[in-house]
């Protein structure tokens, strides 16, 4: 089953779920299947001065084709969160057992990647949306202006918009895929504005009622899995679109 939309995902059992699987970053989904894709601009951080910026394309058809050099660990050890970028979009992945829609509970269960446009600068968002009792708030210097959402029972999408007080539907349509335990999504680059540097947190959660939770959080430590009525996220992947760092790059890491 496939359907379209900009942000990739690959997921494993979710945390608040229950059992775990353990994803592979060495090249592997979750799933075993083998999935490093091309880079078409080598992003080494041994890069020399003056190296192109990184970018790497992700088809949005539902095979993981991320590099490893894309990869991030979460907070849950079942899930792997994958981030890459090009002149056209802002890709994000996720594996794990809560993104097929046949799994327990999907159809209260989210995949989140919330973006602010000008890290640092103070403006946007500093928490997010209330889903039943929980949201999140946001690291120092992170304010959000935009957010992804995607329903673990495949049934829906949406781009949505900060425009104080309060958060709007964009009209722009993500493309998206899911295949078994994989999600992705293209973040299209032209709903970033004029924005070169841009910040990035993604994460789960269950909305539902005495089973709420969350989950799945880029960066592993981020946070504590479980409810939070107000979910402190610690860190964000900081992206520099004139970099020739690769996106697991520890110095992307922020603040």
């Amino acid at each position: 089953m496939k359907r379209h939309v900009v942000f990739a995902l690959a997921v494993g059992h979710a945390a608040c779920a229950g059992g775990r699987t353990t994803p592979h970053l060495d090249g592997r989904d979750v799933d075993g299947r083998d999935s490093d894709g091309p880079v078409a601009i080598d992003a080494s951080p041994d890069a020399p001065p003056g190296a192109q910026p990184y970018a790497h394309t992700i088809a949005i058809d539902g095979t993981d084709d991320f590099a490893v050099a894309d990869r991030f660990a979460t907070t849950s050890t079942a899930y792997a969160a994958r981030v890459s970028w090009d002149a056209q979009n802002v890709y994000v992945g996720y594996a794990g057992p809560d993104l097929d829609p046949a799994a327990l509970d999907t159809s209260s269960k989210w995949l989140f990647a919330y973006l602010d446009l000008d890290p640092g600068a103070g403006t946007g968002s500093t928490t997010s949306v209330t889903y039943n009792t929980q949201h999140a708030t946001f690291p120092a210097g992170f304010g959000a202006e935009l957010y992804a959402r995607w329903k673990c029972d495949g049934t829906f999408h949406s781009l949505e918009r900060y425009q104080a007080p309060s958060w709007t539907a964009d009209a722009t349509v993500v493309p998206a895929a899911q295949a078994g335990t994989y999600v992705e999504l293209a973040i299209p680059r032209s709903v970033l504005g004029s924005a070169t540097t841009i910040g990035l947190v993604t994460w789960m959660i269950n909305e539902k009622q005495s089973f709420e939770g969350s989950f799945a959080g880029l960066y592993a430590g981020n946070f504590t899995d479980g409810y939070a009525m107000a979910l402190p996220i610690t860190t964000y992947l900081k992206i520099d679109f004139a970099a020739a760092r690769a996106p697991n790059d520890a110095a992307n890491q922020a603040p």
